[in-house]
């Protein structure tokens, strides 16, 4: 039987459960990106977090039967999704496309990497969950992992977990064209475990945009009310730290 993870410390109304699914995205292209261009030992402690947060979320996310329409309820608290809070509101200031980029931006324009990432995902989600096969194959690996996780000690990050991640990534969105291409230091793609972690963070972001699909997001919603999604992501931002 499907339990919510987190109790919901407070309710958002539609539009910010929106944002909040969105910024969730946005974190995992921005973690996405972090790691192809800095690697593990960069990243930092504040970025494993991130990273936890999407992988426990990601777990919970389901194709059909998410009990609950809160974004809360996948996550611990507001604060768990603040690096996509930020990224998010960063890309509205620039301008936002409609489909899959054909080729991401030149390299040295780095900042436009994270956005182009969250974009491809947005896109690629609907078609994952198109097809029943990805959809059995990303349930049947929740199940295996929830499993695992209590063989390593609950632990998220944990190699065996990172690489399942990555595997049902590449057996879903990984089969379908335009792929996502990554960016960023060649030694970063030459080490195995680096790949699996980039994979592993676009699988959460992938969930993140079935999450907001669910919520009704939409790419005309995003492309004509980027004026209310950033005021959405303000006041999330402000309720952050009025939560005890």
């Amino acid at each position: 039987m499907f339990e919510l993870p987190f109790q919901q410390s407070q309710t958002l109304n539609e539009r910010q459960n929106q944002a909040l699914a969105l910024a969730a995205v946005y974190q995992a292209a921005q973690l996405t990106h972090m790691i192809a261009v800095t690697g593990r030992q960069r990243l930092g402690d504040s970025g494993q977090f991130y990273l936890e947060q999407l992988i426990k979320s990601s777990l919970n996310i389901r194709a059909t039967d998410n009990p609950s329409l809160q974004t809360l309820s996948f996550f611990n608290s507001l604060s768990d999704i603040s690096l996509g809070l930020k990224t998010l509101e960063s890309s509205l200031y620039r301008p936002l496309q409609t489909a899959t980029p054909k080729r991401l931006p030149n390299p040295l324009k780095a900042h436009k990497l994270p956005n182009a990432y969250a974009q491809a995902l947005l896109v690629i989600e609907r078609k994952v969950y198109s097809n029943p096969e990805f959809v059995k194959l990303i349930e049947k690996a929740q199940q295996d992992i929830m499993k695992q996780l209590c063989f390593f000690g609950h632990d998220y990050k944990h190699s065996a977990i990172i690489a399942r991640l990555a595997q049902v990534y590449s057996d879903t969105a990984g089969q379908i064209n335009p792929r996502i291409m990554v960016r960023g230091n060649a030694e970063a793609f030459q080490d195995k475990e680096q790949v699996n972690r980039i994979r592993a963070a676009l699988f959460t972001g992938l969930q993140a945009a079935h999450l907001w699909r669910q919520m009704g997001g939409s790419h005309w919603k995003l492309i004509f009310s980027r004026r209310k999604l950033l005021q959405d992501i303000r006041i999330l931002a402000q309720l952050q730290y009025q939560t005890v």
